[in-house]
């Protein structure tokens, strides 16, 4: 049978208890208490577990958060890196068609 460092963690019956602790000696009043403290330990057992449970979802759903904010950002960086080219784009023009009216201005002049 299993020894005391090997008893299962979440929710061992009484009866494997009660027998666990008979094979351990124990009669009577020692008996119930072994018994009770197994049940105590098994129902901090199942607290820590639900609590890390809980603590392992409040990460997920943060870690989520974190990711749907840098996504975000990057959207928002490259959005705004595709309108600073545009504008750039049609700055360029402005000055190619800026320069290209100062040229014919200049050969007009020219003539005259």
């Amino acid at each position: 049978m299993a020894s005391a460092t090997s008893l299962p963690t979440l929710a061992t019956s009484v009866q494997v208890l009660k027998e666990l602790g008979e094979q351990m000696g124990f009669k009577g009043i020692e008996l119930r208490e072994f018994i009770k403290k197994q049940q105590e330990m098994e129902r901090e057992e199942r607290t820590k577990q639900r609590e890390y449970e809980k603590e392992q979802r409040v990460y997920e759903k943060e870690n989520a958060k974190l990711a749907a904010e840098e996504q975000e950002k990057q959207r928002v960086f490259e959005r705004e890196k595709w309108n600073l080219s545009k504008r750039i784009r049609k700055s360029k023009q402005k000055n190619q068609k800026s320069k290209q009216k100062n040229q014919k201005s200049k050969q007009i002049s020219l003539y005259f």
